[in-house]
Parts: structure tokens; C-alpha cells; sequence
């Protein structure tokens, strides 16, 4: 009979040692924001002058918002793989499936790539795409936290509970 799959990112990761992992977690936040700064020097070049991003001042909100997105996309499952081990590998998946493919490169690489492909200079579209990308950035912050809170914690959280429901119950009497 087959093993059955690993349940938890604790359990699918055991075989990485965990300097793999931080490697894997320092390249993912040198090589975004590097990629990011080459797509603006391209930018930059393929115009001709400066003044790209300095002509429309949301054109680069919008690129380094993008870029704060995917730092903190791969931030989070890094943390996920690092201190979060109780995390099932299906919530990782779907983080990854979601998170990086589905919001990441068809929504908003989409999006950039429009923007930028179509020289759009109306700053109300810039804005709102922006904006688009800082409600995502925040969701990501909503999950990031709902993660840690939900899958996270040890002894000292369990014996944290246990003096608040011990305050609680004193404080009804």
C-alpha cells in the first residue's frame, strides 16, 4: 500500500532542511523587487527619457505596489513553511494556486501589463488600478494573520487561553 500524503507543510517539508528554506525565502525577497526595479529600467529605456514615470507619478505607485504584493505573497509562505508547520499542505496549495497564479499574474500582472502596453495617462485609471493592488496587499495582511492565528501558537498560547477563560470565570462568579 502507498503512504498516505503528507497533511501538514511540517510534514511535506520534513526531507528540507530548514537552511533550504530560509535560502529559499532570502532569494524570493532579493529577486521580486529586483525583478520589479529591471521592468522599470526597462520602462525607462524602451521611452527614451525619465520622465515615464515622473510625467504620470501613478505608474510607479502602481509597479511598486505590484511589487509589495509579491514580496509579501512569497513572504507569507515562506513564514508558512518556516513557522507554521501545523499549516495543511491544501491551504498552502491554495495560497500558491490563488495567491500567486490567479491574483498575482492574471489579475494583476494583466492589469500592469495593459496599463503599461497602452500608454494609459489618465491618472484616474492609474489610481484605481493601484488601488486595486493595495486592497489586495491588505487581504493578504487578513490572511497572513488568520494563518498565524489559526495554525500557529504552541505552549504558551494554550496556557494563555487557559488564564483568560480562568479570569473569565472568576469574574462571572
Amino acid at each position: 500500500m502507498a503512504p498516505a500524503a503528507p497533511l501538514t507543510l511540517g510534514e511535506s517539508l520534513a526531507h528540507v532542511s530548514r537552511a533550504d528554506r530560509w535560502k529559499k525565502f532570502v532569494y524570493f525577497q532579493i529577486a521580486v523587487p529586483g525583478s520589479i526595479v529591471l521592468m522599470i529600467l526597462v520602462a525607462i529605456l524602451k521611452s527614451g527619457s525619465p520622465s515615464f514615470f515622473s510625467s504620470v507619478p501613478w505608474r510607479l505607485a502602481l509597479m511598486l505596489s505590484w511589487d509589495a504584493y509579491l514580496s509579501l505573497l512569497f513572504m507569507i509562505m515562506s513564514y508558512a513553511e518556516l513557522f507554521l508547520p501545523r499549516t495543511p499542505v491544501a491551504v498552502a496549495e491554495n495560497i500558491d494556486c490563488v495567491g500567486l497564479w490567479v491574483v498575482g499574474v492574471c489579475v494583476i500582472s494583466l492589469m500592469v501589463g495593459t496599463v503599461f502596453a497602452i500608454p494609459v495617462v489618465d491618472t484616474r485609471v492609474l489610481a484605481a488600478c493601484t488601488g486595486v493592488v493595495a486592497a489586495f496587499v491588505l487581504g493578504l495582511i487578513a490572511l497572513w494573520v488568520w494563518l498565524a492565528r489559526t495554525y500557529g501558537g504552541g505552549d504558551g498560547d494554550d496556557r494563555l487561553e487557559l488564564e483568560l477563560d480562568l479570569e473569565a470565570g472568576s469574574a462571572a462568579a
